[in-house]
């Protein structure tokens, strides 16, 4: 092999050793920051710290005592342990909301009743969520409490068919995404609280 094959090779390797190193420090200064995020949130609404803040903020509505973060109100996190997942959750269902992590479905409860939540289903947010078997856990933190649920309901629903949202008297939590391949499907998990 020519010192000029092996010069090009070289400056080549060089070049391919760069391109990957930035894109993994992106990936690693990203996942620190989301995780910083992440960690706020839990130190912020710890159930130590959740009813110090009811009574001592001056608030009217509930919205006053949620975290703003990415210009949006942040109600919590959600920790599902099965598909390795843990991420912030932002109120309201719009396309750029859910591009910054999982909705609030505005017309749910936040802590008791049937809280409704979603989430796109492709890699780093709920692409697995799908692989959730009965029995599993979900974690669920907000500014007004935590929550542990087990999974109960699975199934897939038409796009159309909002029945799994309606209120509950039982604490429940409602997890959509949309089905691969199939458009006018979402998938529907539902928890129920541990007792």
């Amino acid at each position: 092999m020519s010192k000029k094959i092996k010069k090009s090779i070289t400056i080549f390797l060089i070049i391919i050793s760069i391109i990957v190193a930035v894109i993994s420090t992106f990936f690693i200064i990203r996942y620190f920051i989301e995780k910083n995020k992440i960690d706020n949130v839990y130190e912020t609404y710890s159930d130590d710290n959740v009813q110090n803040r009811i009574e001592t903020q001056d608030t009217t509505t509930n919205d006053d005592l949620m975290l703003q973060i990415d210009g949006e109100r942040v109600l919590g996190v959600i920790k599902i342990d099965k598909i390795n997942y843990e991420g912030l959750i932002y109120e309201g269902t719009s396309l750029s909301t859910l591009d910054k992590g999982i909705g609030h479905f505005e017309n749910s409860p936040y802590l008791d009743g049937n809280v409704c939540l979603a989430g796109h289903n492709y890699s780093g947010v709920w692409k697995n969520l799908h692989t959730l078997e009965s029995g599993d856990t979900i974690t669920y933190t907000s500014f007004l409490g935590s929550k542990e649920y087990e999974v109960n309901n699975i199934q897939e629903i038409s796009e159309t068919d909002w029945t799994l949202l309606n209120d509950t008297e039982e604490n429940y939590l409602t997890l959509i995404t949309c089905v691969k391949g199939k458009p006018s499907l979402r998938l529907a998990v539902q928890a129920i609280e541990k007792k």
